[in-house]
Formats: structure tokens, C-alpha cells, sequence
């Protein structure tokens, strides 16, 4: 079920303005569609925050060989052109997960885009099991930082950040799919079925959560990836 495809395609793109590259695989998984099952009649989903994370929604633990097959691209990337800091690698979690928090159900900090880690080293990988139309990710910039990244030395800006989001609490409405008041869409990602994404942890982030989008795990559109995490050398 989670055999990586011979004929994926990769692409590297850069984000304007800086030196932060984001990676797209398409066609990952060779048997696709056993994933889309497997999503939809086997696994078995948390509740809400039972992963210690923020994520809106359900989640379950991907099975082993999806790690397996993750790092095998992984050492395919080390490769490429731009790829050596996949030499060595580390992957921490794999995570099936469905969004299944409304708009109105969300906290404030929710509400913002999000980092993963503030170490230089920390890569996330998203893996869409949707198309187009229920949203990729978007990449953003506080508009309070002078840089893309964050990192152990913004910990002042990440209190201002998160301070000035929770004064704002009451005109943010949902989930944040363009630039704001504060922060400042750079880059987006469309979504594609099959296509799975890498990026530093560091660089604030967000699910485009779009009006397409249904709320209950088992709808038909509800917005389902695969969030990976890995540390690279």
C-alpha cells in the first residue's frame, strides 16, 4: 500500500525573498487509492488535542511502512540537485489527519499561520489525499519580523505575535487563507492529490482551509493529509 512510485516528479521552488526552498513530490504513493481507503475504513482517529498539538481536527499514527517509504524518498531527495541537507535524516511522526474543527470552533491562536519547530534543522511534509478544491498550504511572514523564519532567539517576537493575535481575537474570524493585518501571505502551494510537500518547520505556515471544506471526518469533503515530521543533519 505505501510502495513509493518510480515515476514521481519533483520539484524544488524557491520562496520570494528568500533562501528558504519548498520541495513538491507528485505521484508519491504508488497505490494511491489503498491510501484513500485505508483513510476512510481502517484507521482509527484520536479526539481533538490528543496529540499535543494545536491541529483542528482528528489524527491516528500512520502505519510503519509509510515511514518506511517516506524515508526512501527522503535518501531519493538527498540525490537532487539542492538536496544535501537530506543526507541524513530523522523522521519523528507521521500523522494521518482530518480537519474537523469549524470556523467557529477555533481558539485564537488557531486562527494564525503556525511554525512547527524553531530549529533550522526540522522539516514538515504534508501529503494531500484531496484535490484542489479543499486547499493547500499557504506560507507567511509576521509582518512584526524581519525575516521568513523564526528560531530560539525570536522568542519576544513570537509573545508580540501571539499577543497582538489574541487582542484581535474578536474580528478574526476562522481560519486564515490570505494575508492580514499581520501577517503577509509570501507563498502557496496548491493542493493535488498525491502530492506530498517539505518544508523547514520554521517558517510560519497554514492549511488553506477553503469554503469547500466539510467538517465531519467521515464527508466526503472533508480536508484529510498525511502531516510528517523529520530532522535533517
Amino acid at each position: 500500500m505505501h510502495q513509493i512510485n518510480t515515476d514521481l516528479q519533483i520539484q524544488v521552488n524557491p520562496i520570494p525573498h528568500s533562501n528558504h526552498l519548498v520541495w513538491v513530490i507528485d505521484n508519491f504513493i504508488a497505490d494511491f487509492d489503498a491510501l484513500v481507503r485505508y483513510s476512510k475504513e481502517k484507521a482509527y482517529f484520536n479526539p481533538v488535542g490528543a496529540d499535543g498539538t494545536l491541529f483542528p481536527g482528528v489524527r491516528d499514527e500512520m502505519p510503519k511502512p509509510y515511514y518506511q517509504s517516506l524515508s526512501l524518498l527522503i535518501d531519493k531527495l538527498s540525490q537532487q540537485p539542492n538536496g544535501e541537507q537530506f543526507k541524513q535524516h530523522k523522521i519523528a511522526k507521521c500523522w494521518l489527519s482530518k480537519v474537523t474543527l469549524s470556523p467557529l470552533q477555533l481558539n485564537a491562536t488557531q486562527t494564525m499561520p503556525h511554525f512547527d519547530s524553531l530549529s533550522a534543522h526540522d522539516m514538515a511534509a504534508v501529503h494531500y489525499l484531496n484535490d484542489q478544491q479543499l486547499g493547500g498550504t499557504n506560507f507567511y511572514r509576521y509582518k512584526g519580523a524581519d525575516t521568513l523564519h523564526l528560531s530560539q532567539d525570536d522568542k519576544d517576537i513570537i509573545l508580540k505575535m501571539v499577543d497582538e493575535v489574541k487582542q484581535a481575537a474578536v474580528t478574526r474570524n476562522g481560519y486564515i487563507n490570505d494575508s492580514d493585518e499581520l501577517f503577509e501571505k509570501v507563498f502557496s502551494i496548491e493542493a493535488k492529490p498525491n502530492r506530498l510537500v517539505i518544508y523547514s518547520g520554521n517558517i510560519l505556515h497554514s492549511a488553506n482551509i477553503t469554503n469547500k471544506v466539510e467538517f465531519d471526518k467521515k464527508a466526503p469533503n472533508n480536508r484529510t493529509s498525511i502531516n510528517s515530521f523529520f530532522s535533517v543533519a
